[in-house]
């Protein structure tokens, strides 16, 4: 159980893991994190250099939780941020492609080999577990998305037959509508679509805090590493520091 949520049972075996792994390119897409220019909402509760440090931080942790068995990718934007990005994260990096948050997608779903999951860095602390599931779901289905609370998702999983630019061309984003959106466009284009687990993102303060409070309740190494680098840049995410 983590956080009243019930953490999928479902496991698949190391090798099925392993063999899964291997046809799938994760991809992260992020922004370098510039204070004013990324998770603007926590202001002014949080300073921009705040709010931007945990974004960085964000970043980095997601970045070395998901490289280790599997190609991962972080798509950077702006596209002249490669040296700065290079300083936080130790992966592979590419530039992300003009235009809104879809047709950069699909510009990074074309680029890449085979299939792709898609990753934010708005859910750094998502069970390992539902992301093992994701990546099960998309050897079985078209389209995968593993929804928020928000009516956004953590994730999206293209096979690559897809045509993402179709799928993708008309989702208003940042509205609420998204995975309704994407859902039903996919279902609409024939697509099998399938949800992964539920899970939170953080763009507002009151995000943050439930976060710190979730990693203030784990015994989890990852987690335990997570707050601590937030504590570094948000002292008042230690317990009872107001965040928490």
């Amino acid at each position: 159980m983590v956080d009243g949520r019930e953490v999928s049972r479902y496991r698949l075996t190391s090798a099925q893991l392993d063999a899964a792994l291997a046809q799938v390119t994760v991809v992260v897409m992020a922004k370098a994190p510039v204070a004013g220019k990324v998770k603007t909402r926590l202001t002014p509760e949080l300073t921009a250099e705040q709010a931007a440090d945990v974004h960085r931080v964000f970043l980095q942790h997601v970045a070395d939780r998901l490289r280790g068995r599997n190609r991962v990718v972080v798509f950077y934007d702006p596209p002249d941020a490669q040296a700065a990005m290079r300083q936080i994260v130790d992966t592979e990096l590419m530039p992300q492609s003009a235009g809104d948050l879809g047709a950069r997608l699909a510009a990074a779903s074309y680029s890449m080999p085979g299939d792709v999951l898609f990753f934010g860095v708005d859910s750094p602390d998502v069970p390992m577990p539902f992301i093992e599931r994701a990546i099960d779901l998309l050897r079985h289905n078209d389209v995968v998305v593993g929804p928020t609370d928000d009516g956004g998702y953590w994730c999206i999983g293209l096979r690559k037959s897809v045509d993402a630019a179709k799928l993708l061309a008309t989702i208003e984003w940042s509205t609420g509508r998204e995975l309704d959106q994407t859902v039903g466009r996919g279902r609409e284009m024939g697509y099998a679509v399938a949800l992964a687990d539920r899970w939170d993102d953080v763009d507002r303060v009151e995000d943050l805090r439930r976060l710190v409070s979730r990693l203030n309740k784990s015994d989890n190494e990852p987690d335990m590493r997570l707050l601590q680098d937030l504590i570094a840049v948000v002292p008042t995410a230690a317990p009872h520091g107001g965040l928490s």
